[in-house]
This record gives C-alpha cells, sequence and structure tokens, in this order.
C-alpha cells in the first residue's frame, strides 16, 4: 500500500498538482462559452490580498504581454515555479511583461502566508466561489500558465521556461 502513495506521490510532483474545488461545491461544469478559445482572452475577476477586486482586462493592453499563473500555497510543483517567474520578469524591460498570480486556495490565511513566503513583485488574486477564474480558463492541473499578447490573444498555455523567453524575445 505504501508503494502505491509514493507512486501517486511521485506522479502528482511531476505532473503538477489537482486544482481543488472551493470546500462544499462542486462547482459549476464550465460552459463551452465560458471556457478560453485558443485565441482571445476571457477577462477574470478575483480579490487582491487588499480585498479588493482585480480584473485580467486592467492589465491586458498596458504591456506586450500578461502572463496569468494560477497556482497555490499547498502546490509544491507551483511554488518551484515562483522562483522561475521571478527570475523572467525580473529580465525583461518596463512595459514587456506582466504576471498576474491567481490563487485556487481554499484558505485564505495559506494563502496570505505564502504571499509573504514567496514576496512576488506582480499583482495577486485568489479564486473563491464568486470568482471561479480557474473555470474560465479549464484549468485541471496547476501550476497552469497563460500567456497574453498586448491585442488579447493567448499566445500559449503552460509554456516551459524557455519557450516564455523565446516569445518574450522573439519580438
Amino acid at each position: 500500500m505504501k508503494k502505491y502513495l509514493w507512486i501517486l506521490a511521485a506522479m502528482l510532483i511531476i505532473a503538477g498538482c489537482t486544482k481543488k474545488p472551493v470546500q462544499g461545491e462542486q462547482g459549476p461544469e464550465p460552459q463551452q462559452e465560458q471556457v478560453a478559445d485558443e485565441n482571445a482572452y476571457i477577462d477574470i475577476k478575483a480579490l487582491t490580498p487588499e480585498g479588493t477586486e482585480l480584473a485580467l482586462s486592467e492589465l491586458v493592453g498596458k504591456t506586450d504581454y500578461v502572463l496569468v499563473d494560477f497556482w497555490a500555497s499547498w502546490c509544491g510543483p507551483c511554488r518551484r515555479f515562483v522562483p522561475v517567474l521571478k527570475e523572467i520578469y525580473a529580465s525583461q524591460p518596463e512595459g514587456r511583461l506582466q504576471i498576474l498570480s491567481c490563487s485556487v486556495d481554499q484558505d485564505a490565511k495559506a494563502w496570505q502566508v505564502a504571499l509573504q513566503e514567496e514576496q512576488m513583485p506582480w499583482p495577486q488574486m485568489r479564486e473563491d466561489a464568486e470568482h471561479m477564474c480557474s473555470d474560465k480558463y479549464d484549468v485541471q492541473f496547476i501550476p497552469h500558465t497563460v500567456l497574453i499578447d498586448r491585442e488579447g490573444q493567448i499566445v500559449g498555455v503552460n509554456l516551459e521556461e524557455p519557450e516564455i523567453e523565446e516569445i518574450l524575445l522573439g519580438e
């Protein structure tokens, strides 16, 4: 039995973490018109750590690219990806890249602790029952990223670090 638990744990580490539903709620099935297609981004809104509502549309078009990072405090692969994102973010000239992290944490306090630990210098939001951002992008596993260009077109989903850098350097 322990052998199978180790195999399952290894699979989760390799593949990423499964997104948890909001506690006590299965969540609605994503409707076709709500799921992001391959081109145009879908606006999402959620609450910031300060409790104000932030929309993705407030960021798209203000920089060449916006990278939306879906993550959670309890997700090991997500937390290991944060330093990579910090490096990419720091390497870009002003106006080139904005990152928006959207947490799928159910526990607001755990999210706040993770924010303090990670010190991410870009906007943060956390989905809740009223703001199910990950459903709009059909997020099944985290970390999950969506790269959006200045015109609001999705140019990549779940890109690896070299792919992100190639796109950012490509213009």
